[in-house]
């Protein structure tokens, strides 16, 4: 009897047919929403692989494991949406999102940097932004899988437009400072160390670029202060009379041909200094004379033939800073123990850098000469165009850095014959 109460099935009904609650349709504005948030959180992260990989492999392995999965999320949303491909992304963004929170806490306790803090920076806080925007999207798009769907044409707007704005949100991050060199960028000192020394974890204010770890030499004192009528004016007509050195030697090439020679490698922050070795004469007095005004040495924004003039350093003979030029602002510095070698052209260079504990024996294994101190130096970048965002007479000027717009610097002990001391080769 009881068969008879089991009812047959046909052969064009389903055996079981499926509840709402098997169902998982995705529509179009939650696929295209979930699929550009997780692309450009993965176009990201691969963009960034080579530059952690120059710094840690397991770091660079990371970003490139993460980078991939992130963008085949995005192709499984966009082609065929399912609760459990929904499920496994919110995982997986999760776990990164407290690797990313680890590694700037307490430090990661793995690879080249292990147990460093890494600093934050608008490149990896967009990253954050948009793994967070997915992980609140999967939450909502998971129990309410139609939400949005509003008509074909509304729909598509509404991804549509959040997949623009997610790429301009992802470009805008990408073409940021803070992208280029980021891997070391986030990791301060411990990363960007150019003496081969730990200088304790201190790390690099976001987006400086490594602008902060310059220094030049032995400085007597810091800060601008402000000038008084007469002397603004008067030093104004002093540095009036330099203009002409702009006309005279506007590129590098100009300078050579008058009989200038580079001395030292172009650094960031500091250009390339050209000095006329053959008549050249150290002020003695630490008077301006209008003599000294018009001869000191040019600073080049690199060492090609059509690198532009960039500003002047001039040269006191003595290692206390001289009377120099009106007013309290003309910092000026030195240099000790710089080993100076001079090639068959007449460019000098300083392989072993300065202001190190450089012996003789390691300056004649160059060929060079040993100088204990330099005499005192002051920088002005009163060239237009090149005028320091720090002050007319700072220690080094922001608007010379590198070919990728920062300011990080290879070890000195790589110089060697090289023309510059960026990573990313400014010559």
């Amino acid at each position: 009897m009881t068969d008879t109460l089991v009812r047959p099935v046909g052969d064009d009904e389903p055996a079981h047919q499926p509840t709402a609650a098997d169902r998982f349709d995705l529509g179009p504005p939650g696929r295209v929403v979930l699929a550009a948030l997780a692309a450009g959180a993965g176009v990201i992260h691969l963009v960034m692989f080579p530059s952690h990989l120059g710094e840690s492999t397991v770091e660079g392995l990371g970003f490139a494991l993460a980078g991939w999965v992130q963008v085949a999320l995005a192709v499984g949303l966009l082609l065929r949406p399912a609760r459990r491909l929904l499920a496994l992304g919110a995982t997986a963004t999760a776990a990164l999102l407290v690797v990313w929170a680890v590694s700037r806490t307490v430090g990661l306790p793995f690879g080249a940097h292990a147990g460093h803090q890494e600093s934050a920076s608008l490149v990896d806080l967009t990253t954050v932004g948009l793994e967070v925007g997915f992980l609140v999207g999967a939450a909502v798009w998971s129990r309410h899988p139609r939400l949005g769907v509003v008509g074909p044409d509304r729909g598509r707007l509404l991804g549509g437009a959040t997949a623009l704005a997610v790429l301009a949100v992802t470009t805008f991050a990408l073409a940021s400072p803070s992208a280029r060199d980021h891997a070391a960028g986030s990791h301060g000192d411990h990363g960007l160390a150019t003496d081969g020394h730990d200088h304790g974890g201190d790390t690099v204010a976001a987006d400086d670029n490594g602008l902060s770890l310059l220094t030049n030499g032995h400085q007597h004192a810091t800060g601008e202060e402000p000038l008084d009528t007469a002397t603004r004016a008067a030093l104004t007509g002093q540095l009036s009379q330099t203009a002409v050195l702009v006309e005279r030697y506007p590129t590098a090439a100009d300078a050579e041909a008058a009989g200038y020679r580079r001395a030292g490698p172009y650094a960031p922050g500091l250009g390339a200094h050209y000095v006329p070795f053959d008549d050249y004469v150290v002020n003695t007095d630490g008077d301006m004379d209008p003599e000294d005004l018009v001869a000191p040495i040019l600073i080049y924004d690199g060492t090609t033939p059509d690198a532009p003039i960039a500003g002047y350093m001039f040269t006191h003979l003595g290692e206390e800073a001289p009377e120099g030029f009106p007013g309290p602002n003309d910092h000026w510095h030195f240099h000790t123990n710089v080993c100076l070698t001079t090639s068959p052209d007449g460019h000098v260079d300083a392989p072993l850098g300065a202001d190190r504990e450089v012996t003789k024996e390691q300056c004649d294994a160059y060929g060079g000469e040993l100088i204990a101190n330099t005499g005192t130096m002051v920088h002005v970048w009163s060239v237009p165009g090149y005028e320091s965002s720090r002050g007319l007479f700072s220690e080094v000027n922001p608007a010379l850095d590198c070919e990728d717009g920062t300011y990080y610097m290879i070890p000195i002990e790589e110089l060697g014959d090289k023309t510059t001391l960026c990573r990313a080769q400014k010559g």
